[in-house]
């Protein structure tokens, strides 16, 4: 019984990855939810490294309007396997607009002063993730990242799969779906 077990688990498992067809040359559509709300696309150069850009939009009522425009290169190591591991490298460019703080003045009034923090700049990372394949087409996808910005954004957090590691760095969780067009 066990030797009968090994075999089929052996052969299901070798037989992944001669099913899966080849990714090279293929485009795909990815939806993402967190941390905001975005579209983008991928190029796969070869059957597991591919080249995804970005577009995110989202509002808050803490800081108004932000998008982001981004890039990534993304290597899956078993693109073939039904859960594929992949690391990836992020450069993006974010806008929002800027939050003003009025400073409290002596004696705990209200000064005149503002500080204006400008949301606007470069953020650079790197993340690792897993991808579930839930069809030949279809597969969803979550990723940890850690981001490291031009500007100092710790007071601008984007929602619940966002965390401040500094002033100028944070970790994200990244949850979405990606359509491979084959």
């Amino acid at each position: 019984m066990r030797t009968t077990a090994l075999a089929l688990g052996l052969t299901l498992g070798l037989a992944g990855p001669s099913l899966a067809q080849s990714n090279r040359g293929a485009f795909a559509v990815d939806a993402m939810i967190a941390p905001t709300t975005g579209l983008g696309f991928a190029y796969y150069v070869t059957d597991g490294l591919s080249l995804r850009p970005w577009l995110g939009l989202g509002y808050s009522d803490y800081q108004g309007f932000f998008a982001n425009l981004g890039a990534q290169l993304r290597y899956e190591f078993s693109s073939g396997w039904t859960v594929s591991p992949y690391l990836s490298a992020s450069a993006q460019y974010s806008h929002s607009e800027a939050s003003a703080i009025a400073t409290p003045g002596p004696y705990g009034s209200q000064g005149n002063s503002q500080v204006a923090f400008n949301g606007s700049g470069g953020q650079f990372g790197a993340g690792a993730g897993l991808r579930f394949r839930v069809a030949s087409s279809l597969s969803l996808f979550a990723e940890g990242r850690v981001l490291h910005a031009t500007y100092p954004i710790g007071e601008l957090r984007r929602g619940w799969s966002t965390f401040d590691i500094n002033d100028r760095t944070r970790g994200e969780v990244v949850l979405g779906m990606s359509y491979l067009f084959h």
